[in-house]
């Protein structure tokens, strides 16, 4: 009589296969793949293309200023005061008007502004500075942007 896998004539012998290690490979494969796995929220391409229209006939104004934006910081983090090249802003809005008014046709597309940012001051306070500088809502509502490029200056 033939035979295949166990060649053993002992009718005692136990066929079951041990699983217990292969459960502790894929257990630790599980555990490896979960802490390793990371969900971060996108938080914001600053980097902008604004295309020109060809044949427009128009010559594009153009912004070589370097634009400085100091924010400071209370002693909780909150956005204190900004300035911006060493003019005083009051508010979020009034900076974003100030910029709307150097941005003639497109000036400031190739400036890139420098955020000097106190070490205490708020995430969030950044990112809503930030949100005003890079575009703002026509009066059609349409998005339109502002500064394209920024970078952080080193911290103080």
């Amino acid at each position: 009589m033939l035979r295949i896998g166990n060649v053993s004539n002992d009718q005692t012998s136990d066929h079951r296969l041990q699983m217990s290690s292969m459960i502790d490979i894929v257990f630790l494969l599980l555990v490896f793949f979960v802490m390793t796995f990371r969900i971060t929220p996108q938080e914001g391409d600053f980097t902008m293309d604004a295309t020109e229209v060809a044949g427009s006939g128009r010559t594009k104004a153009t912004t070589n200023l370097p634009l400085n934006l100091v924010l400071d910081a209370d002693g909780k983090g909150d956005l204190l005061a900004m300035r911006l090249n060493g003019d005083r802003i009051w508010s979020l809005e009034e900076l974003q008007m100030r910029l709307i008014g150097l941005d003639a046709d497109g000036a400031l597309k190739d400036v890139v502004m420098t955020l000097d940012c106190a070490s205490n001051l708020k995430y969030q306070n950044v990112i809503a500075v930030m949100d005003h500088v890079t575009a703002y809502r026509d009066a059609v509502g349409r998005r339109r942007p502002l500064i394209t490029s920024t970078r952080f200056a080193n911290r103080r």
